[in-house]
């Protein structure tokens, strides 16, 4: 930047310096100037020494080998007046030569975006008298515009007038353009971290590319059945739609032998930059007479294609064209988006191993609906068999292996009770997930049914030697799903017996403003504390199934079913002090 003058006084940092006039150069002489006027005797200073002189060449050649390398554009202009007097680097940057730096001319480099801002920016600081600051885009000699920081400075006059503007543009493309591709890098980030759905999030990027990294993206993937498919195509707003679906619908790998740059990254795996993309160029990569019409009409001036490839894999590729006069791609611009598909292939691969853990899933629980219902087929004869032979031992109480009989029945029927609630969980988790579990709600007593749920599973209590004791009084009426609210309190129940045997466990029942709030309590091992936020998950299990059977899935079952009633239920516990499972229902 310059410095601001008052007649001979230089201003640094507030305060004055005024150079000695020994170690002012003197004024070139012009053919036809007068002499000058002889100065008093007071005011006559003697020349400078051959010391002096050496000190200012010195000084001179330094600034000058400064400004040689760092090469930055160099103008001033009288007053108001915007032609350019000195230029320092122009030509060589912009191909104007000085004659092209009239007044309505130099602003023709300048991105015709930024003229109005630049225009502010100048005639702000000229009616303030100071400095301006103003990052704007210059055309260079090739078309390609790059970011400069313009600064500016007023020399005055002794009335405080503009004498003359000195200023200087440096190039800050390289800054500039990093700073903004890491912000779409992080933007990126978030879009592609957003969904596991690589179609949804190919979709934003391809969205969020155009127009900052190209004029068009172009994704191509690897779909499901093995073959590369054209996923995405985006394009600036002003292209029609027709020719951005008839880029869509060629194929991403038209021949066998590669040579259309998207097949070269989906087939070899390997990136490809064309600065220029010339007819020639189009000649050599069409397929087809189709294929060369579509290349000539989107008007690609530049191209960059880069694989998706992880962990060895190609998952797909990026394309990116510049169709716009004044851009063009390089090897900065391709390692960028070498960057950006690498973040790409991590979003896409996690998105497939998604599916691919969802597919599973739901094969699993395809598989475990089947084998619920084949299972349950003949646990009812067997269950109608054993009933049947204790009846006949319960008959001839005097027979020598009635005893033992009756004791096996028990047996067999208590586990075959236990395997058809497995096969009922198993059931109900399918119905759960393919969304094809409803309730059938009938006027209720929740009070009736934690009576009969608690009778039913006395004996239970008895033969673990653990009391059951029950708080329900009155009557707690409803609006629910009688079987449901049964398999509720039987899930909370049954627990509490399983994980506390030999304490008691309290069963309470309250009803009060407007909802019923049930209770089950137990003394037993409790659950740990990082399990607490999920114990209520679909096959969480809070201890190893080594020492406790089930399968995990009572509580998740209970969860949905109180859920589904418009209830809530949580859970309250300390290792070794049991827990309490707290269940709230909203009463009509």
């Amino acid at each position: 930047m310059g410095l601001p003058v008052r007649g001979r006084t230089v201003y640094l940092g507030g305060k004055a310096f005024r150079p000695h006039a020994r170690m002012m150069p003197p004024p070139p002489k012009r053919p036809g100037d007068a002499p000058p006027p002889p100065s008093s005797s007071q005011d006559e200073e003697p020349p400078p020494s051959p010391r002096e002189w050496a000190a200012l060449r010195q000084s001179h050649e330094r600034l000058l080998a400064l400004l040689g390398y760092s090469h930055p554009l160099l103008w001033s202009s009288a007053g108001r007046d915007p032609a350019w007097r000195h230029l320092s680097h122009w030509t060589d940057f912009t191909g104007q030569s000085p004659d092209d730096t009239l007044p309505q001319d130099w602003m023709d480099a300048v991105h015709p975006e930024d003229h109005a801002h630049l225009r502010r920016v100048l005639e702000k600081a000229h009616a303030e008298r100071v400095p301006f600051e103003c990052q704007y885009r210059l055309r260079r000699e090739d078309g390609r515009y790059f970011w400069m920081l313009g600064r500016g400075v007023p020399l005055l006059d002794a009335d405080g007038s503009i004498r003359e503007w000195v200023a200087s543009s440096t190039d800050i493309h390289a800054w500039r353009q990093a700073e903004e591709r890491a912000r779409f890098l992080m933007r990126a980030g978030e879009v592609l971290s957003s969904s596991l759905d690589y179609d949804v999030t190919l979709a934003a990027l391809a969205r969020l590319a155009v127009p900052m990294h190209g004029d068009w993206c172009i994704v191509d993937v690897l779909d499901a059945e093995g073959r590369f498919s054209r996923a995405q195509v985006v394009a600036e707003p002003s292209v029609p739609e027709a020719l951005v679906a008839e880029v869509r619908a060629l194929s991403p790998v038209p021949s066998p032998q590669p040579v259309y740059p998207p097949a070269v990254a989906l087939v070899e795996g390997r990136a490809s930059l064309v600065p220029v993309v010339s007819e020639a160029v189009m000649l050599q990569v069409a397929s087809s007479p189709e294929h060369l019409s579509a290349l000539r009409r989107v008007g690609i001036r530049s191209l960059i294609t880069v694989p998706m490839i992880t962990h060895g894999r190609i998952l797909g590729a990026l394309t990116f064209l510049v169709t716009r006069p004044g851009r063009g791609y390089d090897e900065e611009d391709l390692r960028f988006a070498q960057e950006l598909a690498s973040r790409a292939a991590l979003s896409v691969e996690n998105a497939r191993l998604y599916r691919e853990a969802q597919e599973a899933i739901r094969l699993r629980d395809e598989f475990l609906s089947i084998a619920s219902h084949e299972l349950r087929t003949p646990l009812t004869p067997l269950s109608l068999k054993l009933q049947a032979l204790g009846r006949a031992a319960e008959a001839q109480p005097e027979a020598p292996l009635a005893a033992q009989v009756r004791s096996h029945v028990d047996v067999g029927l208590r586990q075959v009770r236990h395997l058809t609630e497995l096969m009922r969980d198993l059931l109900d988790v399918s119905s759960i997930v393919g969304g094809t579990f409803h309730l059938r709600r009938e006027r209720v007593d929740l009070v009736a049914v934690v009576r009969e749920v608690a009778g039913r599973l006395g004996s239970e209590a008895v033969r673990t030697q653990t009391p059951l004791l029950i708080d329900a009084e009155g009557a707690a009426v409803g609006h629910w799903d009688r079987s449901r609210l049964e398999q509720v309190v039987t899930n909370l129940v049954d627990n509490a017996l399983k994980y506390g045997a030999g304490a008691p466990v309290y069963v309470g029942l309250q009803v009060e403003a407007g909802l019923v709030r049930l209770t089950v309590r137990d003394q037993g091992i409790g659950i740990a504390p990082e399990l607490l936020g999920r114990i209520f998950d679909r096959y969480v299990r809070a201890v190893s199934e080594r020492h406790y059977g089930g399968l995990g899935l009572g509580l998740y079952i209970t969860r949905t079913i109180v859920e589904a009633e418009g209830g809530w239920v949580r859970v309250d516990s300390t290792p070794g002090q049991g827990a309490t499972f707290t269940v709230e229902l909203p009463l009509p």
